[in-house]
């Protein structure tokens, strides 16, 4: 890849700088070792950490809630430490060859970056679950209401309906319902175990679970219907959302209940159904992965110290298997400390000293994610709210009739419906599509989700315009 184009070497590379990739650049330049950290976004922090535009003043720090002292004291540790690590801010990587070596571009410049070392720290992005009228305007995820909430204080409708599973979802329902917005009903396709609190006393620490009850206890207060084993079973409206139908579904297999609907008028959807480790970048790295649907689906595989099968690279955060925030943490304190300890700016004994907390902490929050995930975890039975004629692939406008078509023509895996139909040919690479429509295929044709498979990624892994890639060779952080 690299012929004659201006390859620029560093001793680490870091990319996204959410709270896996911060811990991982703080525990590395503490050690000594400077690091470079790459991150689409012209803030740091990653989207569970975004912070207002400049132009904003926080006038009630503690009416923001914990997340925004967290973020505080983690951009205060990065603070200590920052003049030993490049940042590239509205920075994306377009792919990863063998060297390795790292494409990235950013504006109208793009270069490689040789690392000695590479921690990658992408995070995940909402699961899509198609339904009949998803694709309106007002039809939003959770984690997109979180970032208009977070970065723009912004309202994004009157009266919304909240469907998904997991504690985010009673998180954003209640930001909202802050925000002034009318919380028509709260939808837990689950029945979590984390509503009743009955967890082992070492778990009570964790800020994770105080949060779930505040929120829980927070939308009781405001009288907001929470309804548990129910989701939402369609939206309708001309040019955007006018009103939503939902009702119970089988507690098992999470199967609609369809004639036990019922309608409301709203003009927001909130959708937030889990999430899904970005897993583009480790692919074209060449690093094995394995499917486990408590973490979200395919990860890559790793060993204790965070490192993939291909040596010297590291995978962090929810990019490599959805597990939250403070287990991002922790799996950055622990791949900045090996990198460190890699490059000979940290001994062994020192290195282990430093790792041991973090190691521990990473094994009480595996427990806890563990028996989360039994009660939150996708069900198939959600694929019955599709009807044939509803787009599953938003890029290519494919609809699950056409994927039906290509399955009844023989197509068994993600990659053959892919030739036969276009299905996640579009800019996102299968991200929007692939989740759902491998489901789909499991259930119709009995194979397990390894058999599926997956959709191939190809760089550029994110758009990038021909004007940038003209400009290959151009220095990180500046033009060429």
């Amino acid at each position: 890849m690299g012929g004659g184009t201006m390859t620029a070497s560093r001793p680490l590379v870091i990319v996204g700088a959410g709270p896996a990739g911060l811990a991982a650049a703080i525990e590395a330049a503490r050690a000594g070792l400077p690091c470079t950290l790459l991150d689409e976004s012209p803030h740091l922090g990653g989207r569970i950490y975004r912070r207002p535009p400049e132009v904003f003043q926080v006038q009630d720090p503690e009416g923001l809630g914990r997340d925004f002292a967290r973020r505080e004291r983690l951009r205060a540790e990065f603070a200590e430490v920052a003049d030993r690590v490049e940042v590239l801010r509205g920075t994306s990587v377009l792919g990863i060859w063998e060297g390795p070596e790292v494409l990235w571009a950013t504006g109208d410049a793009s270069g490689l970056l040789r690392p000695e070392r590479l921690i990658l720290a992408p995070g995940a992005y909402d699961r899509p679950v198609p339904l009949p009228g998803w694709t309106l305007p007002g039809v939003m995820t959770a984690g997109g209401v979180q970032t208009l909430l977070k970065a723009m204080r912004t309202r994004p409708g009157r009266q919304a309906l909240v469907a998904g599973t997991g504690p985010l979802l009673l998180s954003v329902a209640h930001r909202l319902h802050e925000a002034g917005v009318e919380i028509v009903a709260a939808l837990e396709a689950g029945s979590p175990s984390w509503q009743t609190g009955a967890f082992p006393s070492e778990w009570g620490e964790w800020d994770f679970l105080q949060d779930a009850q505040g929120d829980l206890e927070g939308l009781t207060r405001a009288r907001v219907p929470i309804l548990f084993n129910h989701t939402v079973f369609d939206v309708q409206g001309r040019d955007g959302v006018e009103r939503a139908s939902y009702g119970p579904i089988d507690p098992e297999d999470w199967r609609p209940v369809k004639d036990r609907a019922r309608s409301v008028d709203v003009d927001l959807v909130v959708l937030g159904f889990g999430f899904i480790p970005d897993t583009h970048l480790t692919v074209l790295a060449g690093c094995r992965h394995e499917y486990v649907p408590e973490r979200g689906g395919w990860v890559p595989v790793r060993d204790e110290r965070m490192e993939t099968t291909v040596p010297g690279l590291f995978a962090i955060g929810d990019g490599a298997g959805v597990m939250g925030v403070q287990a991002a943490l922790e799996q950055g304190r622990i791949a900045g400390i090996t990198a460190a300890e890699w490059a000979g700016a940290l001994s062994d004994a020192e290195a282990a000293t430093r790792r041991a907390g973090p190691l521990e902490r990473l094994r009480v929050l595996a427990e806890l994610h563990a028996a989360l995930s039994q009660t939150s975890r996708i069900r198939p039975g959600l694929i019955e709210l599709i009807a044939p004629e509803t787009p599953v692939c938003r890029c290519e406008e494919m609809t699950l009739a056409e994927v039906r078509a290509a399955v009844d023509a023989g197509a068994k895996d993600l990659q053959a419906v892919k030739l036969g139909t276009r299905l996640g040919m579009g800019p996102c690479q299968g991200r929007n599509c692939a989740p759902a429509m491998g489901m789909f295929l499991s259930q119709v044709t009995g194979r397990l989700p390894e058999e599926i498979g997956r959709i191939n990624p190809r760089p550029p892994a994110k758009p990038v315009t021909l004007g940038a890639l003209a400009r290959m060779g151009s220095r990180p952080g500046g033009r060429g």
